[in-house]
């Protein structure tokens, strides 16, 4: 039994204050799992907009159902939250999209090119919010999307520079710090020029995959010799610290 006081209280009012149609637009009835999946849908939306703060109640509202439904679904405002995040995760960070940096026939700018159009193709501006607010709030989600770059992307693409470098292995040298913020540099880059799309507005390059060319040819003619800066012997003492393992992102 939840402990969840939205909850408990929804339980209380859906007993007491039977609502009517005249009281609020009913939702059409839906199987259960498509109701289900509306509900992750809209939420995600819903919690976007207005901060993981807002009421379940106020969903319910938006949603045009009671609130003791949502709880019906998902037995805790925490649970919702929870799926909100797996499912954010599962749809911006689909794992065949990191596997491109395993293909031994693509060169490097063509593996960021595929990587990064298939990121911002997927980005509606919702998840970009959520990921905002979650920083904000405090909750897991933005911690959890910086574990997924880190493995899935950071690791492989210094990997393949430190090959092409003839640099050591991670087995030799563990992945140091002044590598994951070269690779920030970029991602920066392209998570901002999302934002401007979906949250800052305004006018904007008529070709996404034109900006993704510039961003990375600029990145990789710099990288290269930064890379090998940093495993000199005079790069900074900070930036040669290894970065340590990466906890689980799921």
């Amino acid at each position: 039994m939840t402990t969840d006081p939205e909850a408990q209280q929804a339980t209380v009012l859906a007993d007491q204050q039977p609502e009517t149609l005249l009281q609020r637009k009913r939702a059409k009835r839906l199987p259960a799992a498509e109701r289900k999946a509306v509900i992750l849908r809209e939420a995600s939306l819903f919690f976007a907009q207005e901060g993981f703060s807002a009421s379940t109640r106020d969903l319910a509202d938006r949603l045009g159902v009671r609130q003791a439904l949502l709880y019906k679904y998902f037995p805790s405002k925490e649970a919702l939250l929870e799926a909100i995040f797996e499912n954010v995760l599962a749809v911006h960070w689909v794992m065949e999209w990191a596997g491109v940096f395993a293909d031994a026939s693509l060169s490097t700018e063509q593996k960021l090119l595929h990587f990064y159009s298939e990121h911002l193709k997927n980005e509606d501006g919702i998840g970009l919010r959520l990921f905002l607010r979650a920083a904000l709030d405090g909750w897991p989600l933005s911690v959890r999307r910086m574990e997924l770059v880190r493995a899935k992307m950071v690791r492989p693409l210094i990997a393949e520079m430190r090959r092409e470098a003839k640099l050591p292995d991670y087995d030799a040298a563990p992945l140091m710090w002044g590598e994951l913020e070269l690779v920030m540099t970029l991602h920066a880059s392209v998570i901002f020029y999302s934002m401007r799309v979906h949250i800052y507005g305004g006018d904007m390059p008529p070709d996404t995959g034109d900006v993704l060319r510039l961003y990375i040819a600029n990145f990789l003619s710099g990288a290269r010799e930064t890379l090998l800066r940093l495993h000199g012997p005079e790069a900074p003492a900070s930036l040669r610290l290894p970065v340590g393992p990466v906890k689980s992102a799921v």
